[in-house]
């Protein structure tokens, strides 16, 4: 990964580029800076592909152990976690496995200090500020403001298979931009330097 590159508080301040604007006086529209460029970038594509398509030769067709799940990025700051679970919608509605919201439920519920966020999106590679992007946490999940629809369906995101899981729509879930899931996420990181 590329090294962090940081910004003093005066370059912030004194950028010429604008941070955002007002349009039709009440959206938002976020222009992107330095700052806004990846903290990490994968700096060898091509071994980064090879170590995934590794992972996926362990599990053959001749054994009877099934492919598994992943957690997309857990992140650990002072004992305090942010667990991410990136889902693509398709037709308005991302699809949560049995199996991942059970991991995800226990270790929501093992660790003192957790935050599992699941953000739905149109295929986009969250680049641009302004896409939009939809949003829950467990403890909305945990306390039933998401709806647990349990649904069998053939959900590309996990191949030609049928899937058991959770069918979550997109009406239940808080649009936000990009620029305020950062400010989300790092929010929650303050919260663990508490």
């Amino acid at each position: 990964m590329a090294p962090d590159v940081k910004s003093s508080l005066a370059d912030i301040m004194y950028s010429n580029k604008e941070p955002s604007k007002k349009i039709n006086g009440q959206n938002t529209a976020y222009t992107k800076d330095d700052l806004d460029e990846p903290k990490h970038k994968i700096v060898n594509p091509a071994i980064f592909a090879k170590t995934r398509e590794v992972l996926g030769n362990i599990i053959s067709k001749r054994m009877k152990t099934s492919g598994g799940t992943d957690i997309d990025w857990l992140i650990e700051h002072n004992g305090g976690f942010m667990i991410f679970e990136l889902k693509i919608f398709h037709d308005d509605r991302i699809l949560i496995s049995k199996a991942q919201m059970i991991a995800y439920e226990k270790l929501y519920s093992s660790l003192a200090r957790c935050h599992v966020l699941f953000i739905g999106h149109d295929d986009i590679d969250f680049s641009d500020l302004n896409d939009p992007v939809w949003l829950f946490e467990m403890d909305r999940w945990k306390s039933g403001a998401i709806p647990h629809v349990e649904d069998s369906l053939v959900d590309p995101s996990y191949g030609e298979n049928e899937i058991s899981g959770y069918r979550v729509e997109r009406e239940f879930m808080e649009r936000i931009d990009v620029k305020l899931l950062r400010d989300k996420i790092d929010f929650i990181w303050n919260e663990f330097d508490r």
